[in-house]
């Protein structure tokens, strides 16, 4: 306490004291009323902005919907001009033909194969690699529109040992098809298959 007593008094008591209303001779203002003043301005200026932006975006909005419409009808005019063909055809023109993309596999089969020996850390390349060979042959010799082709290989040694392959695919009888052929020397075996579906 006799501390306090004789403490002298620091440079916050003499702000304090300057900022007094008693030494500035301002009046004290009411924290209420200038908080509700405070309210009001932002009111007024969030009125008058929305009501300025409100009215630039009708202004823009209308032009964007002029010109659209504009657009819109150039565009409908040259369309009834220029009609767009329909390209979507639920059956092919001309069928694909099985007996003409087996001719062109055993071509291809018997031209790589003739003199080949079975090697089994090679066999999976060579199968890719004639695969490759009987699609791109079929779709530049015979040339049939929409049409997807698929083809793989399966090659073995020739041993004293039957092998059934199988297969099984969904598709429209009336439109797909597909073409098999199996070359056959003293060393390996191979079995061709080719799938030609029709895309709408």
């Amino acid at each position: 306490m006799e501390m306090e007593k004789q403490r002298k008094p620091g440079s916050c008591d003499v702000v304090k004291s300057m900022c007094s209303p008693a030494v500035t001779g301002t009046k004290q203002r009411d924290p209420q009323r200038l908080y509700t003043a405070n309210l009001a301005k932002r009111e007024s200026h969030r009125k008058r902005g929305k009501d300025t932006w409100t009215a630039k975006s009708r202004e823009l909005s209308g032009q964007n919907v002029r010109s659209l419409n504009s657009k819109s009808i150039a565009a409908n005019k040259s369309l009834c001009k220029n009609p767009v063909e329909n390209c979507y055809h639920p059956q092919p023109e001309k069928t694909f033909s099985a007996e003409e993309a087996r001719q062109v596999m055993k071509t291809v089969v018997e031209e790589r194969l003739r003199n080949a020996e079975y090697d089994g850390n090679a066999c999976s390349a060579l199968a890719l690699e004639l695969a490759d060979c009987v699609k791109h042959a079929v779709k530049d010799l015979l040339f049939f529109e929409r049409y997807k082709i698929i083809c793989f290989v399966v090659l073995g040694p020739v041993k004293q040992s039957d092998l059934c392959c199988c297969s099984r695919s969904v598709w429209c009888p009336s439109a797909d098809t597909y073409a098999e052929y199996c070359f056959k020397n003293n060393s390996l075996f191979a079995l061709c298959v080719l799938y030609a579906v029709y895309s709408e």
